[in-house]
C-alpha cells in the first residue's frame, strides 16, 4: 500500500469531506487578518500612476467589517464589500458543495457561467472606471 492510497483511504472515511474549502477558507481568513493587522504598506500599481484602484480601501473595508462597522466598511469600498465578499463566500460554499458531492462543478457551465463572469469583470472595470471620473457624484466613490 502506498502513502498515496493511505491518504486517499482517510480522506474518503473522514466524516467532513470538505477539507480542501475548509483549509481555502481557513486561508482566506488568515490571510485577510494578517492584512488588517500589518504594520507592513503593501504597495499598490494604481495608487503609483496616481488613480484609485479597484480594491483602494479595500483592507480598510475589511478592517471595518471584522469590527463590525458595516456602513463605514461601504464608505470605503462598496464593490468589494456588496460583490466580491459574497461572490467569495458563495465560491466556499459551491466548493464545500462539490467537495461532498452535492454538486457537479464550481462554477455554472455553458451561458450562465459566461454571463456570469463576464458581469463580474465588468462590474469590476466600471468600478475601477467611474471612481476615478473627477465629476460629481463619483468622486464620493474615491477613498
Amino acid at each position: 500500500m502506498t502513502w498515496r492510497s493511505v491518504v486517499r483511504t482517510v480522506i474518503a472515511r473522514t466524516p467532513f469531506r470538505a477539507w480542501r474549502t475548509a483549509l481555502l477558507a481557513l486561508g482566506l481568513g488568515t490571510a485577510g487578518a494578517l492584512l488588517v493587522i500589518s504594520p507592513f504598506d503593501l504597495p499598490c500599481v494604481f495608487a503609483a500612476l496616481g488613480w484609485n484602484g479597484p480594491m483602494c480601501g479595500g483592507t480598510r473595508m475589511l478592517a471595518a467589517l471584522l469590527r463590525g462597522h458595516p456602513v463605514r466598511a461601504l464608505e470605503y469600498n462598496a464593490f468589494a464589500a456588496l460583490v466580491l465578499l459574497p461572490s467569495t463566500v458563495a465560491l466556499l460554499v459551491a466548493g464545500a458543495r462539490y467537495e461532498t458531492g452535492r454538486a457537479r462543478r464550481l462554477w455554472p457551465s455553458g451561458v450562465a457561467g459566461t454571463v456570469a463572469a463576464a458581469l463580474m469583470g465588468g462590474g469590476l472595470l466600471l468600478w475601477t472606471v467611474l471612481r476615478n471620473l473627477p465629476v460629481e457624484p463619483f468622486t464620493t466613490l474615491a477613498v
